[in-house]
C-alpha cells in the first residue's frame, strides 16, 4: 500500500467495524485456547461487554473502499481507555496501528485527558511490542475489570495537552 489510509469516524454498529472485530476474535481465540485449557478458572473472566454508551470515538482506517483497521476510545468513571485496536492481517507492518493510536491519543487529549489507558492480553506479543515502542508504560498492577483473568497486561501513556 503506497498511500496512507484515511482515518474516519465510524459508528459502533458500522458493519466494517463489526467485521474487523470478528477477524480479531477469530485470530485470538486459538492463541488463548491452550492457556484457558490449562487454566479453566480464568475462562471468560477477561470477556467484557462493551457498552456502546461508554464509547466516545470509533476510528476506522480506510484504504480506497476497504476498511483495514479500527480503534475505540471508551470513557470509564475514572479514566479514558483505548479499546480494540485492530488492523487487518494483510495490512499489518505498514504503520496503520501507529497512525490509529496517534489519532485516538489526540482525541483523548482534546477531551482534556492527561493520560490514557489500555489493556491487552499477555499472549499478544505483537500488540505489546507496538505499545512499548510507542511510549506506553506497563503498569505494575492491573486495573478493573482485568484484575482476575490471569492473562492481562495494563498500560498507561502520558498525553500532550492540546
Amino acid at each position: 500500500m503506497s498511500e496512507k489510509p484515511r482515518i474516519i469516524r465510524a459508528r459502533y454498529d458500522d458493519p466494517r467495524v463489526t467485521a474487523l472485530h470478528a477477524e480479531k476474535d477469530a485470530e485470538l481465540e486459538p492463541r488463548y485456547s491452550a492457556y484457558y485449557a490449562a487454566h479453566p478458572e480464568y475462562q471468560g473472566r477477561s470477556d467484557e461487554t462493551l457498552d456502546p454508551e461508554t464509547i466516545l470515538t470509533i476510528l476506522l482506517a480506510v484504504h480506497g473502499n476497504t476498511a483495514i483497521g479500527t480503534v475505540m476510545l471508551r470513557a470509564l468513571p475514572d479514566r479514558l481507555e483505548v479499546k480494540r485496536l485492530i488492523v487487518g492481517k494483510k495490512y499489518r507492518s505498514q504503520g496503520i496501528a501507529t497512525q490509529l493510536m496517534q489519532h485516538i491519543e489526540r482525541d483523548a487529549a482534546a477531551r482534556g485527558a492527561t493520560e490514557l489507558y489500555l489493556h491487552t492480553g499477555s499472549l499478544q506479543h505483537d500488540a505489546i511490542a507496538l505499545y512499548e515502542k510507542t511510549g506506553w508504560l506497563r503498569l505494575p498492577h492491573l486495573f478493573a475489570p482485568y484484575t482476575e483473568d490471569g492473562v492481562s497486561q495494563c498500560y498507561v501513556k502520558q498525553l500532550v495537552p492540546h
